[in-house]
């Protein structure tokens, strides 16, 4: 089933042929820089696709397999997810390093974005990113989206917490 589609990428549920490029994005060392630090081991990328991606997500929360129309191939997974520890219903996004570099990440965004305030009528949405992930603190700035808090871990990391208002994003779009 196709959640959603864009001009050039559409979402939808992961399928068991997505597994192999799903497993080589997490255990690519750049991909999981700035989520974790390190590349996953195979096989946990190969148990997290089975336990908590494959065939998921079913409604409109969680983050989607994301194909790229051109050459119908997987490249990451986007959306936005809810989890039940987090300060709320937070824009999320991965994409495979062979399609950095393309607006991909700022596509997806946008569309999930809109999902947000124009679908399901939230009034903020968040997302983190490790300070220093230039190209993600852009796209999140670039919609408007503004830091509200940071937290430091032991081993140095720092997230940035962004917030993106409805009403900001109405005065961006007017």
């Amino acid at each position: 089933m196709i959640f959603l589609e864009t001009d050039r990428l559409l979402f939808r549920s992961h399928e068991p042929q997505d597994e192999v490029d799903f497993v080589q994005m997490h255990t690519d060392p750049e991909v999981r820089r700035y989520v974790g630090g390190s590349a996953w081991p195979r096989e946990k990328a190969m148990h997290r696709f089975r336990n908590a991606y494959l065939n998921q997500p079913s409604e409109i929360y969680g983050l989607w397999a994301t194909i790229f129309k051109e050459n119908e191939k997987y490249i990451g997974c986007c959306g936005i997810a809810n989890p039940p520890n987090g300060p709320g219903p937070s824009l999320g996004y991965y994409i495979a390093r062979q399609y950095w570099g393309r607006g991909l990440a700022s596509e997806a965004s946008q569309a999930f974005i809109n999902i947000a305030f124009r679908d399901l009528r939230l009034p903020r949405i968040f997302a983190d990113v490790e300070k220093g992930h230039g190209v993600s603190e852009h796209i999140l700035q670039k919609f408007a989206f503004k830091i509200v808090s940071e937290e430091k871990y032991p081993t140095g990391r720092v997230i940035s917490l962004y917030e993106l208002l409805r009403t900001d994003w109405e005065k961006q779009r007017a």
